[in-house]
């Protein structure tokens, strides 16, 4: 079953040349699919490609730099806080850190936006109180319990105000803090030419996307999506198939690149197959 393939025209840039479709199934089962979160990030889905024998290339496309606000974390981490409420392994992995150097912490309880973000904090064990029924944003701000109270965010710099607009909105108090942020990886001409082999780029989040878009100038013929978010952001950048699961995480992202990788085999063989006729 295909989910969330969507076929988009649109006027692109000139500048950006919106790859064709390259797939060459004859040396291989499966098309080639591109792996592009931060280095040393890739591991899990790259696992589950192999244990199914589907071929990648790690080519990272983002890379985290700290935040403005990173300094100020420790301190309100010493303070008293109803929630804290983190909402990507990467501000999972900041506020361990910055764990380390508090002595002494406040009271407050974690919620996390999923099973990926939870289990960076519980391998280093802090206690996860909260997880909403799927992996969004928008399900964490409707279902985290009441009594409304104060929220810490710790967030990425490029993160929407989805969650402190709807928490505000139920009544919560929330101090929003950007931790972290993200870039655009540098690539080295092996890597370059190494993504020219790419038939499916597999996005994780809405910067890594920019961050292929940068380093090869094409929008990708078709995506293999982690969540909604960067099926939204497929969609508005012009990439023709866009492949999400209806619950975001590393299982359903595999999901999408196997269903991506069967509609891509399906145009393969289809000329032979008229032939045949």
């Amino acid at each position: 079953r295909m989910i969330g393939f969507q076929i988009s025209v649109l006027v692109r840039d000139h500048v950006r040349s919106r790859v064709g479709l390259t797939c060459q199934l004859s040396s291989s089962k499966w098309p080639m699919v591109g792996l592009t979160r931060e280095r040393g990030k890739n591991d899990k889905l790259a696992k589950l490609l192999e244990e199914r024998g589907i071929p990648y290339k790690e080519l990272p496309c983002i890379e985290f730099v700290d935040g403005d606000d990173r300094p100020q974390l420790a301190g309100l981490l010493r303070e008293e806080w109803d929630w804290v409420i983190v909402t990507s392994p990467e501000a999972a992995m900041v506020l361990n850190e910055e764990l380390d150097k508090v002595d002494s912490c406040g009271e407050w309880k974690v919620a996390c936006v999923g099973k990926a973000t939870a289990d960076v904090l519980r391998d280093k064990g802090i206690s996860v109180s909260f997880t909403p029924s799927r992996a969004t944003a928008e399900d964490l701000c409707k279902e985290l319990p009441d009594p409304a109270g104060k929220v810490l965010f710790p967030a990425s710099k490029l993160a929407s105000e989805t969650v402190s607009d709807r928490l505000s909105e139920r009544g919560f108090s929330v101090t929003r803090i950007n931790t972290y942020s993200t870039q655009p990886a540098q690539w080295n001409q092996e890597q370059k030419k190494a993504s020219e082999a790419v038939d499916i780029v597999a996005v994780g989040s809405p910067s890594a996307l920019r961050g292929w878009i940068a380093q090869t100038g094409t929008v990708p013929h078709t995506t293999a999506c982690i969540g909604g978010t960067s099926a939204k952001a497929s969609t508005r950048e012009g990439v023709e198939g866009v492949f999400s699961p209806e619950n975001p995480g590393v299982d359903g992202w595999v999901k999408s690149v196997e269903d991506a990788c069967e509609h891509l085999r399906t145009l393969q063989e289809a000329p032979s197959s008229k032939k045949a006729d």
